[in-house]
């Protein structure tokens, strides 16, 4: 009993002596950890710079959309004058410009009643 309790304590104490010698894993660990969250940290920071120029760009664009619109407006006005021009019928002209043949018809009416007006 007394050799069992006396290499029972040796032991301990051989246990104690190598667990200063050893590699502490936890600092190690940490440090990953540190640095994974800095990677994190710049990652998110270079995100939102983006995001922030993007915004920007979006509120710019979205000033300049009124004048965007109209010519849009007008050139897609000026598709569907060119196409009745070749003679095209309505459902030709919206298969063509992606249109329906409401629509077409009511872009063509300003025009058809201009050149009513120019033929009288």
């Amino acid at each position: 009993m007394e050799t069992a309790i006396i290499i029972l304590f040796s032991l301990a104490i051989v246990l104690f002596l190598l667990s200063f010698f050893r590699k502490d894993s936890s600092k190690k660990l940490e440090q990953e950890l540190e640095t994974l969250s800095l990677t994190h940290l710049q990652d998110m920071y270079q995100i939102k710079k983006r995001l922030a120029v993007l915004e920007d760009e979006l509120l710019i664009s979205q000033q300049r959309s009124p004048f965007q619109k109209k010519s849009r407006s007008h050139q897609l006005m000026q598709e569907v004058i060119a196409l009745y021009e070749q003679e095209m019928s309505s459902e030709e002209i919206a298969t063509a410009t992606g249109l329906t043949a409401d629509e077409v018809e009511r872009l063509l009416i300003p025009y058809l009643q201009a050149e009513k007006e120019g033929g009288q």
